[in-house]
């Protein structure tokens, strides 16, 4: 079993009280860089960072990964440290911190890591990634076991290249990745549950390791198919309630387990009671409880697209499809900024089309100056939506032009970005 060091206990534990990270983009490369961060409640909180927009802050205990195929590394850091990162010519990242040198080698070792081996991954998602790699021409070593990526963070840590929390970090991701590859097998040996099981007493500290997380819910799916149990919503959530004495454990998983299909408010079959029943009676964590329940308050009353135009009756309305996963609708931001401050007699309205309440809210917080509670509204599929069905979004970004009458006068409208779109403007002012 894996044994967690007391330095990273405290660094932990210190940390969920108050843990903000600035990471700050400081090249001049005119791309844009894709960062995903990753905690117990946000299971993917997504950013763009370019010369446009060059900070992300991370106030939670989260690690920072960047998505590009091209430079799928992690970015480290402990609570209130600012980091700055640049790109090279390869396209890898670079980051260094000010006030903690040790970080500029960490950075190397995941440039070194990458360089040899690919991103981390687990045998799904490496299955997943191989046809994107193939087409993009990247090869990497993929070793289930991670004996040689373990090898290469022994030898950086014993040349003092490392800090102990990085280390031991990373132990524990491949630690976690090498378990849930065992999990994956054919023919599961029974001792692979064992090994998993003896972490449980440390999870209130092992559940801040992003792979570790992933590692739980994979042993619940397999550890309920090895039992012959029937799988659906309510049977795992009543499989997780009964068998997990650790209440850290219990928690998240019946949060991690419940999210994901709350979420998807245009769902024609209704939402499992019994099991967000299971989750109220059984969650004692209350971060994770005020989570769910504020999902639930913005699935009860689903906006109509045409009563939202309606309120810019007699002015031309340019909407916005985006949603806060979406890199490329993020992209068009500082240009839309850019139209309204031009176009202030033009109503700018973004539609969200997230499934998630609680990812909306954040990537809101993200652009102030852009979106606010007048302009940005969540939305759900709905069949009275006649506005909505005529549009009929299936990809974003989308942009569309009502006229002065809230009628269509182009359902695909070029992005904001593009001089077209001005064009487009001013000809039906």
């Amino acid at each position: 079993m894996y044994k967690l060091n007391k330095t990273l206990l405290f660094l932990l534990i210190s940390a969920a009280s108050f843990a903000q990270i600035t990471v700050k983009y400081v090249g001049t490369n005119e791309g844009i860089i894709n960062f995903t961060s990753q905690s117990r409640v946000n299971s993917s909180d997504r950013a763009v960072l370019s010369t446009n927009n060059r900070e992300l802050k991370v106030d939670n205990n989260s690690i920072v990964n960047c998505n590009d195929i091209n430079r799928a590394t992690s970015i480290y850091a402990s609570s209130n440290e600012n980091i700055e990162f640049d790109v090279d010519k390869t396209g890898l990242i670079h980051y260094y911190c000010a006030t903690n040198p040790i970080r500029k080698s960490e950075s190397e070792f995941e440039n070194e890591r990458f360089k040899k081996y690919g991103a981390t991954k687990n045998l799904p998602s490496y299955n997943q990634l191989k046809i994107i790699m193939v087409a993009a021409k990247i090869n990497s070593y993929f070793d289930k076991n991670y004996t040689k990526e373990k090898e290469l963070l022994e030898t950086y840590y014993k040349e003092s290249k490392l800090s102990k929390e990085f280390y031991d970090y990373f132990s524990a991701t491949y630690w976690s990745l090498t378990l849930y590859n065992e999990l994956e097998v054919p023919t599961l040996n029974p001792n692979t549950f064992t090994a998993i099981e003896k972490s449980f007493d440390q999870a209130h500290v092992l559940l801040d390791v992003q792979d570790y997380r992933e590692l739980l819910q994979n042993y619940v799916q397999k550890r309920m198919k090895f039992l012959g149990l029937k799988k659906s919503l309510s049977s795992e959530m009543e499989f997780i309630s009964k068998n997990f004495n650790n209440q850290n454990i219990k928690d998240y998983l019946l949060y991690a387990t419940i999210s994901y299909p709350l979420s998807i408010r245009d769902q024609k079959v209704p939402f499992d009671a019994k099991a967000l029943e299971i989750f109220r009676e059984h969650c004692k964590d209350q971060t994770y409880v005020a989570h769910v329940e504020d999902e639930l308050k913005t699935a009860v009353t689903p906006l109509v697209l045409k009563e939202i135009v309606k309120k810019h009756e007699g002015k031309l309305v340019l909407i916005d499809f985006w949603a806060s996963w979406c890199m490329p609708c993020r992209e068009e931001f500082p240009s839309e900024k850019k139209l309204m401050n031009k176009y202030t007699y033009v109503a700018f309205v973004f539609v969200s089309i997230d499934k998630s309440a609680n990812s909306w809210k954040k990537a809101m917080a993200e652009y102030k100056d852009i979106l606010n509670s007048e302009n940005s509204v969540l939305i759900a599929k709905s069949e009275k939506d006649e506005l909505l069905k005529q549009i009929n979004v299936t990809t974003i970004p989308r942009f569309v032009l009502l006229g002065k009458d809230g009628k269509i006068i182009h359902k695909d409208a070029p992005r904001p970005s593009t001089p077209e779109i001005e064009a487009l403007i001013q000809q039906h002012l």
